[in-house]
């Protein structure tokens, strides 16, 4: 009828009363490392189950008849609730294992793990991962180490990171070769040989066997930055506490023991086909798709195609990863719950083909015969994908979702959501803090309130018409709607842990159904052939021909991806990493808005539709209104005779004893829910902006240092009275593939804050204090750059280059007089190197004095030395600058180099700072200096032992 919506509601599933304790059982696991966020998830569970318990009294002839007893049971069910929470909080905390080692008293560990010495490890692989740019890890449980001829067992697993496998490879080949001649070998090699399996000995290590490799055993820290993902934690949760790394051919492992038949059949059929793809690159159809395409793009696309097969991401570049992230396309390649979704649609598809008979739906309804044809697949399709955690996850989920569907349980996708999380974390209650899980988790949840809703928008946009162009219209806005909604519930999750948004997500669009519809299909196709042809020789151009067709539409969109980012499409937007109050607050907005609507928003939807195709002149106003019934917006008229619906626990049953139900009792019911939730949302908006407006306005008096904690290396975050920031330095590694601006330095900055650096300064050009400032420099917003005339060299200085060029940004030499003016009562002095200083390297680094004065009287508040040495010291004290400050970052990381207790006289600080690696190989920070700095009572601290340091500058 004109005038009226085609759809007046949107429809949610209830919790189910297990639902609710399930929720509290988990916010308890949760607290076992957060605990105040905890607390207050299980006080939004307590006030949602009661805010829906009062919802549910719309027929409350029980609560009528005798209201004692549904106290009593409303009671009995918080505090199951809380026993829930107490429950999952004593199970998690008893299941994280406690590390076997001290982080604040490093000198408690063996005098061989401090001396860095080499021992023989071995262990048994527990599981395989492989990491862009050539590197895997391996988890070896049961391990021990070897030490003088004695064994002694380790305290928790190892990890093992074996990086440039191909060399290693090649080595073992030879060495194959050279046996079969009867040529000498070394020993190694021959034990290598001898111990592994012949028919194997290119394969990698595999679950199962038994491995023993010499190296340096070292203990798992991590990088502990306040509010900051933790390395040493995510492995601690897996129970993680050792590592040891390899390079390429420098040490080959010994491998020993029987490995199942799956994982040996499974790695066989992912090294044949890496085997193809190789034979691939040199042949005549290749090089002519290179031509077009571009030898980049498709040599990378044939290198991420056992990704997208096996999961395996050994060959894929970092650099193309780093492209798929801006453009919100790197979900698509690793292997996840998306994928089997396709792997269980394709299969839907041919049963749809092979059972065309009516009289077998008559036996078995279409959805059933779906599902006993799905779950057989999808396992061999976990199987294939090496049981990586995500893939596994998603299978509970589906067989959750099947079984249920099997005995006809309504809420398929909900109720199977809740199954699946309940079974996994009673199996490993610490998969909680698993942020696969989250981000698996949460799009589903994101379906979930999508799904009705894209209903009803559609019914409105869109004809609902049969052809095919509608079709593909219809598809296009279903993926584009679900990929919005979830990036909106993902968004506080991802922005904490990743610290960029992307804003490509259109592209999915356009991807996502052309990777499930033809490039996937074509690549198990491949597969198949390609396992076929280790029988039968003659398939192998067959199987190559179809990884070439599947890799041709991927080699097209890196090429394209190439042209956005020369172009600067694809530059990332740095987020303002929010607060957990920030992230609690969002979801606590999604839910009341859904218990909002629940109860009163049917009636929404009409009201605009009908002011809309009316033409009335007052239209914006009832949109206004109806957008701002949530908080301030009038009642709704209720129909009598049909009462809004509720969420109702289907575990209790609609009683209708027959009484008749006061209206006054049902009106008044219904108006205390709708300001409850009305009240509800309005808090949790309201609580989503407290954390930034008291951040924005706090006013502090003091300057805040902060020393990160970036490993073997230094940066230093200066935050000024005025809310303007200085970044020193950012710490870097040799690893090219480890970006630790993009990781640790980032992160930190944009702590509650934006990516807003007035300055940023380069003592000197090391790579322990360079690599981290490029991706700073590149892409926050940094407003000037300043180093010492020092240039960097090699890959350093192209990469600082593009960063400054990236920027907009001209390097500032800076010399020894020069003062920066950072406020009214603040300056920063540049004490060294003078301008026409002879000193090379470590020596030249700048060396800034933070001051504080009031016009006549200076203070210095902080000396930053950089990598300074004796003879920068020397040059230093030799110019009678005034060097006194309350904290001193102590001169090249408080190494013998440096060790000067005239120096430290003239500092004369309160708080000495190293910061170093823990147990770095160059035994930073020197014993002399620790002690001579004990002797004048001077307080030192290092983040190796303390992690970041936050200090406050009066």
């Amino acid at each position: 009828m004109e005038g009226t919506a085609p759809h007046d509601s949107v429809s949610y599933p209830s919790l189910l009363m297990w639902h609710w304790y399930f929720l509290a059982w988990a916010a308890g696991l949760w607290g076992a490392r957060y605990f105040i966020p905890s607390l207050a998830a299980l006080g939004s569970i307590v006030f949602f189950y009661v805010l829906t318990r009062h919802l549910a009294r719309k027929l409350p002839e029980q609560s009528l008849s005798s209201p004692k007893k549904n106290v009593t049971q409303n009671v009995a069910r918080l505090c199951i609730l809380f026993v829930s929470f107490v429950l999952g909080l004593q199970i998690a905390t008893a299941t994280l294992a406690q590390r076997p080692f001290d982080i604040s008293q490093p000198d408690s560990l063996p005098q061989f793990i401090l001396n860095k010495k080499y021992v023989q490890v071995t262990g048994v692989v527990r599981e395989v991962q492989t990491s862009p740019d050539r590197r895997i890890k391996f988890i070896l449980t049961d391990a021990s180490y070897t030490k003088d001829n004695v064994t002694t067992s380790i305290t928790g697993d190892v990890v093992w990171t074996w990086a440039n496998r191909k060399d290693a490879w090649n080595k073992q080949q030879k060495a194959a070769n050279a046996l079969k001649n009867g040529q000498e070998e070394s020993s190694s090699a021959k034990q290598a040989l001898i111990t592994a399996n012949p028919a194997i000995a290119r394969l990698r290590p595999m679950v199962g066997e038994t491995v023993s490799i010499r190296a340096k055993l070292l203990p798992i820290v991590g990088f502990r930055n306040k509010s900051s993902w933790n390395s040493g934690d995510y492995w601690q949760n897996r129970g993680v506490f050792w590592r040891i790394w390899t390079w390429g051919d420098k040490a080959i492992p010994t491998r020993s023991g029987d490995v199942s038949l799956p994982t040996l059949w499974r790695e066989k059929m992912r090294f044949n086909v890496s085997q193809q793809l190789e034979d691939l690159v040199h042949t005549d159809a290749i090089e002519k798709l290179s031509s077009v395409l571009g030898a980049t793009a498709l040599g990378d696309a044939l290198d991420v195609i056992p990704a997208l097969l096996f999961g395996d991401k050994y060959n894929f570049p970092s650099k193309r990863y780093a492209q798929l992230s801006h453009a919100s396309l790197s979900h698509s390649f690793a292997l996840s719950g998306m994928h089997l979704a396709i792997v269980a649609l394709s299969i839907s598809f041919l049963f749809t083909l092979c059972v065309r008979r009516a009289s077998v739906y008559e036996l078995i309804s279409r959805p059933k015969l779906f599902a006993l044809g799905i779950l057989p697949a999808a396992a061999v399709y976990v199987w294939i994908g090496g049981g990586s955690p995500s893939l596994v996850r998603a299978f509970i989920m589906l067989c959750c979702w099947c079984i249920l569907l099997l005995f006809n349980r309504p809420r398929v996708f909900m109720d199977g959501l809740f199954w699946a999380l309940a079974f996994m974390t009673i199996v490993n209650p610490l998969i909680v803090f698993d942020l696969r899980l989250h981000l698996s988790g949460l799009a589903i949840v994101a379906m979930i309130i999508a799904l009705p809703m894209l209903t009803v928008v559609k019914s409105y946009l869109l004809p609902n018409k049969t052809t095919r162009f509608q079709r593909i219209k219809r598809a296009a806005f279903d993926t584009f709607f679900l990929s919005i909604a979830i990036q909106l519930v993902l968004l506080p999750v991802t922005v904490w842990n990743f610290n960029e948004l992307s804003l490509w997500n259109v592209l999915n669009i356009i991807w996502l159904p052309l990777l499930g519809m033809f490039i996937m299909p074509i690549l198990l196709f491949g597969l198949v052939a390609a396992c076929m042809s280790m029988a039968l020789p003659a398939l192998v151009p067959f199987s190559e021909t179809l990884f070439a067709i599947a890799a041709t539409p991927v080699a097209t969109l890196f090429a394209f991806l190439d042209d956005m980012d020369k172009a600067g499409f694809l530059t990332p937007v740095i987020m303002n990493r929010p607060h957990w109050v920030e992230i609690f607050a969002w979801y606590g907005c999604i839910i009341s808005a859904l218990v909002w609507w629940k109860i009163e928003g049917r009636e929404i939807i009409p009201e605009i539709y009908n002011s809309l195709s009316d033409g009335a002149p007052t239209w914006e106003t009832k949109l206004f209104t109806a957008a701002g019934l949530p908080l301030v917006g009038g009642d709704i008229e209720q129909r009598e005779t049909e009462p809004p619906l509720m969420m109702r626990s289907i575990d209790e049953p609609n009683r209708n004893s027959g009484k008749s139900v006061s209206p006054s009792v049902r009106k008044e019911n219904c108006n205390i829910s709708r300001w409850a939730s009305r009240m509800a949302f309005s808090c949790f908006i309201l609580l989503l902006f407290i954390p930034d407006a008291l951040h924005a306005y706090r006013i502090e008096h003091r300057t805040r240092l902060n020393v990160l904690d970036v490993g073997q290396g230094q940066s230093l975050l200066l935050t000024f009275p005025n809310n303007k920031r200085m970044l020193i330095d950012g710490g870097g590694f040799a690893s090219r593939s480890f970006d630790v601006g993009r990781a640790i330095v980032v992160p930190c900055i944009t702590r509650q804050h934006d990516s807003s650096l007035q300055w940023v300064m380069s003592t000197h050009p090391d790579t322990d204090h360079l690599r981290g400032l490029f991706h700073p420099v590149g892409y926050a917003d940094v407003k000037g750059y300043f180093a010492t005339d020092a240039i960097p060299r090699g890959w350093n200085k192209k990469q600082l280059r593009q960063a400054l060029k990236r920027a907009g940004l001209k390097k500032s030499i800076l010399k020894a007089g020069d003062v920066l003016t950072i406020s009214e009562d603040l300056e920063l002095e540049v004490l060294h190197p003078p301008k026409n200083s002879e000193l090379e390297g470590n020596n030249k680094s700048l060396v800034l004095r933070l001051v504080k004065h009031n016009g006549t009287e200076r203070r210095g508040l902080a000396l930053l030395t950089g990598d300074i040495e004796l003879k920068g010291i020397q040059e230093l004290m030799d110019s009678k600058a005034d060097l006194s400050a309350e904290v001193l970052i102590l001169p090249h990381h408080g190494s013998a180099s440096s060790y000067s207790p005239a120096f430290y006289d003239a500092v004369s600080p309160k708080v000495a700072v190293a910061s170093c690696g823990f147990l770095n190989k160059f035994k930073f920070p020197s014993q002399d200096v620790i002690n001579e700095l004990h002797r004048k009572g001077i307080q030192t601290l290092v983040t190796a032992e303390k992690g970041e340091v936050e200090l406050y500058l009066e």
